[in-house]
C-alpha cells in the first residue's frame, strides 16, 4: 500500500485584535505575509503539492493558505469549522480521517496548540533533533511534514507516523 502524508502548517503571524474584534476576524501581519509567502514556496520546490487542503475558517489561515497557494497547482480546499481548535489534535485527526478520501497529502491549515499536539502524536519515528524542535516550539507558519503508513486515512493512528520534515519560516530565506 502506498505510505500517506499529512502536512501541518500552523497559520502565519497574525495581528493582534483590536477592541471588538473576534480572534476568528484577526489578519495576518506583515511578518506572517512574508513567512506564508516562504512556506507555499517552500512546498512548491520540495514537490510538496497538496491533493487536498483542510482549512479553519479564521481569517488568519485562509489568508496564509491564500498568500502559499499561487506557487502550487490548483487544488480542492475546504473551509471547515471543526478545525477552529486550539485543543489537544484531536479534532484535527478526526477531520483528516473524515475528511481525507483518497487524498495521498493532505495539507491542514490550523492553529496551535493542536497542531503541535496532533505532530507530536502521530510522530512516532524521524529526526529527533526535529522532533525535539517542534516539542519546544511550533512557531506560526511552521510546518511538518509527516508519512504515514498505509492507503486510508481513517486507520491513522498516534506514533504511526514518521516525521520527515520540520520547517520554520526563520530556516528560510527571504526573498
Amino acid at each position: 500500500m502506498p505510505d500517506r502524508q499529512l502536512l501541518l502548517l500552523r497559520h502565519a503571524k497574525a495581528e493582534i485584535g483590536t477592541s471588538g474584534m473576534r480572534d476568528i476576524e484577526r489578519p495576518l501581519a506583515a511578518r506572517g505575509r512574508s513567512a506564508a509567502e516562504r512556506m507555499g514556496r517552500y512546498l512548491a520546490e520540495h514537490d510538496l503539492p497538496p491533493d487536498l487542503v483542510l482549512c479553519s475558517p479564521a481569517r488568519r489561515t485562509r489568508e496564509t493558505w491564500e498568500i502559499a497557494r499561487p506557487t502550487l497547482p490548483a487544488v480542492e480546499t475546504r473551509v471547515l469549522e471543526s478545525l477552529y481548535d486550539f485543543g489537544d489534535g484531536a479534532a484535527l485527526l478526526e477531520t483528516a480521517q473524515r475528511e481525507g478520501g483518497t487524498a495521498r497529502r493532505i495539507l491542514l491549515v490550523t492553529h496551535n496548540p493542536a497542531t503541535q499536539q496532533l505532530a507530536l502524536q502521530l510522530s512516532g519515528s524521524g529526526d529527533m533533533d526535529l522532533r525535539r524542535q517542534m516539542a519546544e516550539k511550533y512557531p506560526t507558519a511552521g510546518l511538518a511534514v509527516i508519512t504515514l503508513p498505509g492507503a486510508e486515512w481513517a486507520t491513522t493512528t498516534p506514533g504511526s507516523g514518521r516525521l520527515e520534515a520540520f520547517i520554520r519560516p526563520k530556516d528560510l530565506a527571504e526573498s
